[in-house]
C-alpha cells in the first residue's frame, strides 16, 4: 500500500514533539502497515504452489487442460516468491517506510544481499557450507528493511565534498547500507545461533500447548485490529513460528503459513480455526444485526454484502467497523470467539491454511491438500459458530439497545446509516456533518478535480487543517495520522464526510474510511505538499 510521498517520513521514530507511548504507538502501527506491502504477494505465491501440486495436476479439469505441462512451472513460480521472503520483506518494508522511494527499494536490496553473504560465512559450518538449521528468516528481510528505511530518512540528501558530489544524496544510500549490514551480518552470526535456540524453544512451548497457544493468538489477532498491530504477531507466528525440512526442495522452511504449504502434516493449527469465523460467524452476527435493526433495509444493504465478502475471501474488516466504534463489547465477545474457534479446532485436530485469508477461496483451494485434515468437520463447527455469533449478538444487541447498523439514533446520536457513504443516507444525516457530495460531484464533473481529491481536501479540513497534521499513511480501511491537535479534529464532519470511525491514542489517529482509504491518503499528502510549498514560497 502507498503512503504518498516523502512527507509521511517522520513516521519510524514519530515526530520530536510526540509522546514516548505516541512515537512507539506510532511506529509499531507503520512497521505493521508496512508489512502489509511484502504480505499482499501471498495469495498470488500460494495460488501458483498450490494449482502445481500433485493432487491439483491430478484432477480431470486440470488434466484435460494440459496441467501434466505446466504444473511444474506454475509450482516453480509460486515457490520462488515464498523462498525469497526474506528478500521481499527487506525490499517491501523499505519501501512502505519512505513513502515508496525507488532508493530505499534499492539499498533494501543491496543490503539484504550483503547481510546474508556475510552472515552465511560467519555462523557454524557443516562440510564446509552454512549450517542449514541456523537461520533468521524473514527476520532478517525485516530488519534490514527497517534500518534501510532509517538510513534512507537520515542520509537521503546529504551533501559530500565536491570530489564525492556524485555519490552524496539517495546514491548515498545504498552505499551506506551496504556497510551497515556488512557490519551487522558479522555480528549476526556470532550472536544469532543462541537467540535462534531460545527463539525455537519458545515456538516449541506455544506449539505444544496446544489449544491453549492458539486460543490465545486468535484471540490477539482480533483485539489488536483496531490499532493495527495484529500483522505484527501474524508476521511471527505465520512466517517464523516452528520449523520443517521441506526434502522436495532440500530447504528447512519456518512458519505456520510457510510449513503448510511446504507440505508439513503439523501446520495449520493457527490458520484452521480463522474458517468458522470469517466464514460463518460474522455472517451470523451480520443476520443478527439486520434481523434487530429499526431499519432492516438499511443494515441490509450495509452488512449483506459485507457478510458475502467474508463468507468468500476472508476480509472481515467492513463488518469488524460497523460495530467496534459503537458496541465495542460486541468486538470483545467478537476477539474471545475467535480465540475459542481456534482453541476448539486445535482440540479436534483440524489443519487446514490459506494464502490470502480463511474465506471460501482459500477453503476450496485446499480441502485436498495432503497434510488438510478434517474439512468436513470444519463446515460443522462452522454452522455451530455462525448460529452462535446470531444468538450471542442478539442478546446483547437487544439487551443493551446498541447501536450497531440500523439502530443507531436512540443510543448515540447517529442517524441508523450513519456508516453508508454520505450518497447512499436516508433523510436523516449525522447530526453536524457536512454534506459534500454535491459538490465533488460538480467538481469533478467541471473538470477541476477528481472525487477522490475534492474527498481529501475536506478530509484534511475536518482534521484541522494541513497545518494540524503531521503525516499521514493510507491501510487497507483506515487513514493513519499523527495529529498536532487531536482536539480540533470535527469528528462529526469526518462521519458525514463516509468515515466509520475514529479511533484517537494520544497524537495518532485513525480514521477508518473503507477501501478508498490508500488513494484517499496519497491525494491528502499531495494537498499538504501543495499548501507547504505555497507557505516557503
Amino acid at each position: 500500500m502507498s503512503i504518498g510521498t516523502p512527507a509521511t517520513q517522520t513516521q519510524v521514530s514519530g515526530p520530536s514533539n510526540m509522546g514516548v507511548w505516541d512515537r512507539i504507538l506510532g511506529g509499531l502501527q507503520s512497521m505493521g502497515r508496512s508489512l502489509m506491502l511484502p504480505i499482499a504477494v501471498l495469495p498470488a505465491a500460494a495460488l501458483l504452489l498450490r494449482f502445481g501440486q500433485d493432487d491439483m495436476i491430478s484432477l480431470p479439469w486440470m488434466s484435460a487442460i494440459g496441467s501434466h505441462t505446466f504444473g511444474p512451472w506454475l509450482a516453480a513460480a509460486g515457490n520462488a516468491v515464498f523462498s525469497n521472503l526474506p528478500a521481499i520483506f527487506a525490499i517491501g518494508i523499505a519501501i512502505g517506510l519512505t513513502g515508496g522511494e525507488g532508493a530505499a527499494a534499492l539499498a533494501g536490496i543491496v543490503g539484504f544481499f550483503v547481510f546474508t553473504s556475510v552472515f552465511s560465512v560467519v555462523i557454524p559450518q557443516v562440510d564446509g557450507k552454512p549450517d542449514p538449521h541456523v537461520s533468521m528468516g524473514v527476520l532478517s528481510g525485516i530488519m534490514v528493511g527497517l534500518i534501510t528505511a532509517g538510513l534512507y530518512k537520515r542520509f537521503h540528501d546529504i551533501r559530500l565534498p565536491d570530489y564525492l558530489a556524485f555519490f552524496g544524496g539517495r546514491r548515498f544510500v545504498p552505499i551506506i547500507t551496504a556497510f551497515t549490514m556488512l557490519i551487522l551480518g558479522i555480528v549476526f552470526g556470532y550472536i544469532w545461533p543462541p537467540i535462534q535456540n531460545v527463539i525455537n524453544a519458545m515456538g516449541t512451548a506455544i506449539i505444544s500447548s496446544g489449544a491453549i497457544g492458539t486460543g490465545i493468538y486468535g484471540f490477539l489477532n482480533r483485539l489488536l485490529i483496531p490499532v493495527g498491530l495484529h500483522q505484527v504477531i501474524n508476521v511471527y507466528v505465520w512466517q517464523q513460528l516452528g520449523t520443517f525440512h521441506d526434502t522436495v526442495h532440500n530447504t528447512t522452511v519456518t512458519g505456520d503459513l510457510n510449513r503448510y504449504f511446504a507440505g508439513d502434516p503439523t501446520a495449520g493449527n493457527f490458520m484452521a480455526g480463522f474458517f468458522p469465523v470469517m466464514m460463518f460467524g460474522l455472517p451470523g452476527a451480520c443476520l443478527a444485526m439486520i434481523r434487530h435493526a429499526k431499519f432492516p433495509k438499511v443494515a441490509a444493504g450495509i452488512l449483506l454484502t459485507a457478510a458475502f465478502t467474508s463468507f468468500l475471501t476472508g476480509i472481515t474488516e467492513p463488518i469488524e467497523f460497523a460495530f467496534l466504534f459503537v458496541a465495542p463489547v460486541l468486538f470483545v465477545i467478537h476477539a474471545l470467539l475467535t480465540g475459542t474457534a481456534l482453541a476448539i479446532c486445535t482440540l479436534l485436530g483440524v489443519r487446514i491454511g490459506f494464502g490470502f485469508s480463511a474465506g471460501l477461496i482459500d477453503y476450496v483451494l485446499n480441502y485436498s491438500k495432503s497434510n488438510t485434515t478434517q474439512p468436513l468437520l470444519l463446515l460443522l463447527i462452522g454452522v455451530i459458530y455462525g448460529v452462535i455469533y446470531y444468538f450471542l449478538f442478539s442478546f446483547f444487541i437487544k439487551r443493551f439497545d446498541l447501536a450497531t447498523p440500523g439502530r443507531g439514533e436512540a443510543s448515540t446520536g447517529m442517524s441508523a446509516d450513519w456508516i453508508l457513504p454520505e450518497s447512499q443516507r436516508g433523510p436523516k444525516p449525522t447530526k453536524g456533518a457536512v454534506s459534500t457530495t454535491t459538490e465533488t460531484t460538480e467538481a469533478a464533473s467541471a473538470g477541476e478535480e477528481d472525487q477522490d481529491t475534492v474527498l481529501a481536501r475536506h478530509v484534511v479540513e475536518a482534521l484541522g487543517g494541513s497545518s494540524n497534521i503531521q503525516s499521514v499513511e493510507g491501510c487497507i480501511t483506515r487513514l493513519r495520522l499523527f495529529i498536532n491537535e487531536p482536539s480540533t479534529i470535527d469528528e462529526d464532519r469526518l462521519k458525514g464526510l463516509g468515515a466509520s470511525g475514529v479511533i484517537k491514542r494520544g497524537k495518532v489517529v485513525q480514521v477508518v474510511m473503507g477501501t478508498q482509504s490508500d488513494r484517499i491518503a496519497s491525494r491528502m499528502n499531495r494537498i499538504i505538499k501543495e499548501k507547504s510549498s505555497v507557505e516557503n514560497a
